[in-house]
């Protein structure tokens, strides 16, 4: 019943494509006293199969934190991560103006950031040590406006190499309100199994009324919470269950999204109308599922304003990596960028080195911050 369409094959003409990523040290580095992470971003812009951007000295950026150990380790990396963000959208907007791309990739979901950024809205940031923000929340609306703006650019479109959406089982659970009838898999596994090489599949097909994809596959995360609620009844018609189940989840979307992404207040005072039009945009980005290789997984696609599909389909396909499935600029970009586990430990270390021939430092001051360290132990 779902509708697998062919992907277009030829293109009208080349395209100059860019590919942008950004990359974030896995682990921090607990030495000194602090907590110490690194970040970087990076573009590359393709004409063909050709590399444009190899002499570019601004192609590439970095920097790091470095906070008190006290507070949570997870608030901490999700700091980092929007730091990391906010240098990756910087990037894509300047790889934009400079070269006038056709298509610019970027490595992710537009808005998957969004998640946990609750936790660091009230956070005081500038008492951590990051100077660039006053608080959690001026980084979060900081994050979020260059996304917005990159959205509206009419060239960026989101490479979701990994996903665990169910909106297909949820889409099934709307037909029936058995969960039985659901096949327990999220949509990428799903897709794999029975869409051909060259195929894809767009979420759009099986939406009805104004609900998104998003809508459909919070009907499988909440759905045993409904019935536990008595929102999806056994004695209630299909249409029923459908009108409950849809205004139920709608309404945890506006409260959750709001929470993260709204200005601080109480959690009292979020109303569902506050993430209205946040869900609406969100959702609003069209999701494509394409198979471009023989040998992998289908990945993703997020469409920014403007962007037509056919073109970027049709790009894809060609120019895909057929080990990985993923468009090679993403490949190349994604190996360009990687940040190894080792870095923050290095960069920590180069920090001691200078503290330790900083002749107008105390030696006793650089002594007892590296007393406590373990010298059998990485840091």
């Amino acid at each position: 019943m779902l509708k697998i369409k062919d992907i277009p094959e030829v293109l009208s003409r080349d395209l100059r494509i860019g590919a942008v990523d950004g990359s974030s040290s896995p682990t921090f580095s607990d030495r000194l006293g602090y907590r110490i992470g690194v970040y970087t971003a990076c573009y590359m812009v393709f004409e063909g199969s050709k590399i444009i951007s190899d002499k570019d000295d601004e192609n590439m950026v970095g920097g790091y934190i470095m906070v008190n150990q006290i507070g949570e380790i997870q608030q901490t990396r999700k700091i980092l991560t929007l730091l990391m963000t906010v240098k990756e959208r910087e990037m894509a907007l300047r790889c934009i103006e400079k070269y006038d791309v056709d298509l610019l990739l970027v490595d992710g979901s537009f808005y998957g950031f969004r998640t946990r950024c609750s936790e660091i809205k009230r956070l005081d940031l500038a008492s951590l040590g990051i100077d660039e923000y006053g608080s959690g929340w001026e980084l979060v609306k900081h994050t979020l406006d260059l996304t917005r703006k990159l959205i509206k650019s009419g060239r960026a479109v989101g490479v979701i190499k990994r996903l665990r959406t169910c909106a297909i089982d949820g889409w099934i659970l709307s037909k029936t309100w058995d969960r039985g009838s659901t096949l327990n898999r999220n949509d990428r596994s799903i897709l794999r199994s029975i869409m051909p090489f060259g195929k894809y599949f767009d979420y759009r097909d099986i939406a009805e009324d104004e609900w998104t994809y998003l809508h459909y596959s919070s009907l499988v995360t909440w759905y045993n919470e409904m019935v536990r609620r008595g929102v999806i009844r056994k004695e209630n018609t299909l249409e029923e269950n459908k009108k409950n189940a849809f205004s139920y989840v709608n309404k945890k979307l506006k409260i959750q999204t709001a929470t993260d992404l709204s200005p601080p207040t109480s959690q009292t005072d979020l109303k569902e109308e506050d993430g209205g039009d946040l869900v609406r945009e969100i959702t609003s980005r069209p999701r494509i599922h394409a198979r471009l290789s023989r040998y992998a997984a289908p990945i993703c696609l997020e469409l920014g304003e403007g962007v037509d599909f056919e073109t970027v389909l049709a790009y894809t396909l060609k120019n895909a990596n057929i080990v990985t499935g993923i468009p090679f600029p993403i490949d190349l970009v994604d190996e360009q960028i990687s940040v190894d586990k080792e870095l923050a430990r290095e960069f920590a270390e180069e920090i001691e080195a200078r503290l330790l021939l900083e002749s107008e430092i105390s030696s006793e001051e650089v002594e007892a911050r590296l007393e406590p360290l373990n010298p059998q132990k990485e840091g």
